[in-house]
């Protein structure tokens, strides 16, 4: 059963076409991954599923519902599809605890107890729970971004979305961020990630979309487009991580 179905999904910055009729649909318990080069409308999609950008065409439905219809409750949606983005948007006044119970109170309504509750599991679940009191200013940039992810679990949504998570790390954090969503995947976490690290998009993923200018030009399992990928464009692609 499809949680979600983008349909046609088009979006234009001035004069510049970014989305050009995207398509497709993401199942319960799918691990998808969205590679391609930068520029080519892979974060501007995921973006447009969190609403943080209005697609000018387009539907995108979530359990059947056109989310981009102006009566749909914004923050009531995101609480169900969560996005962890590259450059981690935790608040920095805040301590470790506090990022992960503040969208729970303000959104989900829950009390301190049970919000501190559940922040310390999915705390404990990225490895982070020996920094709960800590200021987020203190932590190293994979340190930030497990925080993020804990963050988004704990509004227990049906969809996570990962902006390029790895993009803004050190090379030796990748690994660190990269296990924890792994972990993820294995428990049948429903995912969307936009993702430059190959090796990790084909052990992951369930299918994967390749897209080009705005275009999703080849879409498949991992061993049809890494091993086996029919577009030139798509080979083209691939060559330069051989």
């Amino acid at each position: 059963m499809n949680i979600l179905e983008v349909r046609n999904l088009s979006k234009s910055f001035d004069t510049q076409d970014v989305l050009k009729g995207i398509n497709f649909e993401l199942s319960q318990n799918e691990v998808i991954t969205i590679i391609g080069s930068s520029g080519c409308g892979k974060s501007t999609t995921l973006r447009c599923i969190n609403l943080l950008e209005r697609p000018y065409d387009g539907q995108i439905l979530f359990h059947g519902t056109d989310i981009t219809d102006k009566s749909v409750n914004r923050n009531e949606y995101r609480s169900k599809v969560g996005m962890v983005f590259q450059n981690f948007n935790l608040f920095d006044n805040l301590t470790v605890l506090e990022n992960c119970t503040i969208a729970q109170r303000t959104v989900l309504r829950k009390n301190r107890q049970d919000a501190e509750e559940t922040a310390r599991l999915y705390l404990k679940k990225v490895g982070m729970e020996n920094y709960i009191n800590h200021p987020v200013t203190k932590l190293s940039g994979g340190q930030k971004q497990r925080v993020a992810i804990a963050r988004t679990l704990c509004m227990n949504p049906e969809i996570v979305l990962f902006d390029e998570p790895t993009s803004a790390l050190d090379p030796e954090m990748v690994g660190e961020v990269l296990e924890v969503i792994r972990s993820l995947a294995k428990e049948g976490v429903t995912m969307i990630i936009v993702t430059h690290e190959m090796a990790f998009a084909k052990e992951v993923s369930d299918r994967v979309i390749f897209m080009d200018e705005g275009l999703i030009v080849e879409a498949g399992s991992p061993e049809e487009i890494f091993n086996n990928p029919k577009e030139e464009r798509t080979k083209q692609f691939l060559r330069r991580f051989v």
